[in-house]
């Protein structure tokens, strides 16, 4: 339904894609949330270990029914990735390495950051997972209004930026604008998405 609905969804209706998709996550009971995002840790999780290149991820605390990341940090752990998580300092993100998973407080914009300051560079993380609230067919993510991502990762390689979505939130004609940044991989419930 959402897809047929988001199918015609360009550029000048962002913001009319961005609620009609967040209603969407919000709608699905906590055990749908649960049982989609098991199914997506699982297919992200099996990748990462066939990638030996990978050290270090950024992950994120999921709001408003997004992917709970519970199970992909600790599956990282167990899979001796260090892992960071963003911290808004100043307007701008910073990636944290958390003491350990209580290590969370509600920061600037009522999102959980964590409560260590011990920053790394962005060039020393190997993969960044990013919040998004839809992904197109040609990698371009459509995010939240703040622009964060889009300016803290707009020098960064694609094909070090990841998304993980629900199946729904894949949307073939979304183009995006100039500043968008792209993702070269998605992962949603039904297994990972090839970027044109």
């Amino acid at each position: 339904m959402v897809k047929e609905s988001t199918k015609y969804c360009q550029v000048s209706d962002k913001s009319k894609l961005r609620r009609l998709l967040i209603n969407q996550r919000l709608a699905m009971s906590s055990e749908l949330v649960s049982f989609k995002s098991t199914n997506l840790a699982k297919f992200f999780l099996e990748t990462i270990s066939e990638d030996d290149s990978l050290f270090s991820i950024a992950l994120y605390y999921p709001i408003k029914s997004e992917v709970e990341t519970e199970e992909i940090h600790e599956g990282l752990l167990g899979l001796n990735k260090t892992l960071f998580y963003p911290k808004i300092i100043d307007n701008r993100i910073q990636f944290v390495e958390p003491k350990d998973c209580k290590d969370f407080s509600k920061g600037t914009l009522n999102v959980m950051e964590p409560r260590a300051n011990n920053f790394i560079d962005y060039s020393e993380i190997d993969l960044f997972v990013v919040p998004s609230v839809a992904v197109g067919s040609s990698g371009v993510r459509l995010g939240y209004v703040g622009g964060f991502y889009d300016k803290a990762l707009s020098f960064i390689d694609k094909k070090k930026i990841c998304s993980i979505i629900y199946d729904f939130q894949f949307v073939h004609h979304f183009d995006g604008e100039k500043h968008d940044i792209q993702v070269s991989k998605v992962f949603t419930d039904k297994g990972p998405l090839h970027i044109n």
